[in-house]
Formats: structure tokens, C-alpha cells, sequence
């Protein structure tokens, strides 16, 4: 059966959904490259490894997601046909087989690097799959515990292994995928609001079926919290630049939002939705500021000393 242009047009989509901060916006690439230097290469494969690692991850995530995107009325190019499915798991294996020999030729601390790529592929793979190992013990994103898991253990052994495409593994790298993951947990825990309806019809225990919005938006912002702290703590312990502290900035906007939402007793509600718009705003800037502030830093010190 040939695969008609409009499903390799559709699958293409299906690899950038859903955004996020790795791919295809690589902002977790430009953190750390802020604050190793300005290694123009290696920052080249990092994203050549990353934009064709998590790709794989988006495509085996909707492949897997046929019956609840049918429950929840979306369009799932994979719901046509048995045929594509496959075509579909070919392109996931070829994706993670040239990412894993990307990583194999150009990292620095290979035999770390690989364990790191087992792990993140193990749980990238369990998190989704419901054909293999899923049919008897059930996927990963169908129960809060190993969503959140899942996350977890995903984000700083990702974060890790871009590290090793600039240098070995040191305290730093373990403090910025520290960081990166108390800001991913912010989206993680409130991403699932959104399809509560589909989520509670297919019988799963997502995070948006089991805790309340309000108790989501609580560990939302404590994950934020726990965001800035970690920058703060980096800077007084001489981890960060000192500069990075203007990354913290943002806070304030942060904690009025915080204070208004304690203020509506955490409600997600129409009067609440500027104070919500204003947290993910003040999110971004100060991720944003934290990066720039290293690019900065890292190319002023390569800047001759008179």
C-alpha cells in the first residue's frame, strides 16, 4: 500500500505535538549552552540528537493514542489504518536508531551517555506504549504516579545527556537539570486539565481525573517556587553566573498572581484567568532572562581583556 502525501503530511504534524521546551522550541539546548560556553558545534549536535530523538517520542505518544483521541473527537491519522501504525512504528525505531548514533560520535562521556539514553528511552517507550510491555501492565501516562514519574526521570536524564554533548557530567550540569525540571513540572501538572472529559471516558487516572484544579495550581506554583530557588541557590553557591539573579526578577510577578489565586481560594475561573496568563508569563520571562543573561556572560569572557 503506498502512504499518500496527506498522511506523511499529517504524521510530520503529529512529530512536533506537543510543543514543548525540547523540541521543537529547544530552549533546554539554549540553557545549557548559556551556561557552558559558546561551543557553536556541539550545540549543532545537541539539537541534531534532539530533533530526532523527540520527535520519535511524539510519534510512538499519538500512535498509541488512537482510542482516546477518538474518545476526545480528534483527528488521529493512525485511526485509518493498521498499515500506517506500522509505517508509523518504523519511522519511531529509524528516528531513535540515528539519535542513538548521533549521541554514540559525538559525546563526551559516551558509556554515561548511553546509560542515560537506556533510561530515557525505556521510560519515553513505557510512558506510551500500549502494543508491547503496555498490554499487561498498562502505560505509564494512564496513572498519575508513573505520569509524573515518568517526568521526572525523563527530564534531568535528557538534560544530562545534552550536557555530555558540550562536557563531562559536574555539579552544574546536575543544578541546571534541576532547574529545567522544576519548570517543565509547572506544565506537566496542569497539562491534563484541558482533556478531562476525554481522559475520564477512556477510564484513565490522569492527574486532571484524580486532583482537583486547585489542588493541580497549588503543586503548579510550588514547582515554580522550587524553580526559582534552585537558581537562587546556584547563584550563592558560585554555580551560576552571578548575573543569573536578574532571572529571578520575574518572581514578583509570580508571587502576585500566587497571592490573588490564594486570595480566590485557587479557583480557575473567569476572574482568575489575567492572574494565570500573568504566572505563565513571568515563567517564561525568567527562563528566558536566565538564558540570555548566560549567552552574555559566556561572550563577554571571550572577549579580549585589555
Amino acid at each position: 500500500m503506498m502512504i499518500k502525501k496527506y498522511y506523511f503530511i499529517e504524521i510530520f504534524k503529529l512529530t512536533v505535538k506537543p510543543i514543548s521546551l525540547i523540541f521543537p522550541i529547544p530552549a533546554l539546548q539554549l540553557l545549557i549552552f548559556s551556561q557552558i560556553g559558546t561551543d557553536v558545534e556541539s550545540f549543532l549536535y545537541a539539537l541534531l540528537f534532539s530533533f530526532t530523538f523527540y520527535p520519535a517520542v511524539n510519534l510512538w505518544n499519538h500512535i498509541n493514542d488512537v482510542k482516546e483521541d477518538l474518545l476526545a473527537g480528534k483527528y488521529n491519522v493512525f485511526a485509518e489504518s493498521d498499515c500506517l501504525k506500522l509505517f508509523g512504528i518504523f519511522l519511531v525505531l529509524i528516528m531513535f536508531a540515528i539519535s542513538f548514533f548521533i549521541l554514540s560520535i559525538c559525546s563526551n562521556q559516551r558509556y554515561l551517555s548511553f546509560v542515560l539514553y537506556v533510561v530515557c528511552f525505556v521510560v519515553a517507550w513505557l510512558y506510551s506504549d500500549r502494543m508491547f510491555v503496555g498490554r499487561f501492565v498498562g502505560r505509564f501516562k494512564d496513572h498519575y504516579f508513573t505520569e509524573l514519574m515518568s517526568f521526572i526521570i525523563f527530564c534531568p536524564s535528557f538534560a544530562l545527556i545534552i550536557w555530555t554533548f558540550f562536557e563531562v557530567i559536574n555539579v552544574k550540569s546536575l543544578m541546571v537539570s534541576l532547574t529545567f525540571l522544576f519548570f517543565i513540572l509547572f506544565s506537566v501538572l496542569l497539562k491534563d486539565v484541558k482533556d478531562i472529559s476525554g481522559d475520564m471516558k477512556a477510564g484513565l487516572k490522569t492527574l486532571g481525573v484524580v486532583f482537583s484544579p486547585k489542588t493541580l495550581l497549588k503543586f503548579a506554583s510550588l514547582s515554580i517556587l522550587l524553580y526559582y530557588l534552585s537558581i537562587l541557590i546556584s547563584v550563592i553557591l558560585n554555580i551560576y553566573n552571578f548575573t543569573s539573579i536578574l532571572a529571578l526578577i520575574p518572581f514578583t510577578v509570580f508571587m502576585h498572581s500566587v497571592w490573588n489565586f490564594a486570595k480566590n481560594n485557587w479557583s480557575l475561573a473567569f476572574r482568575t484567568v489575567r492572574y494565570f496568563r500573568n504566572m505563565v508569563i513571568s515563567n517564561y520571562a525568567s527562563i528566558s532572562l536566565l538564558i540570555v543573561l548566560g549567552l552574555l556572560s559566556q561572550a563577554l569572557q571571550t572577549f579580549p581583556k585589555s
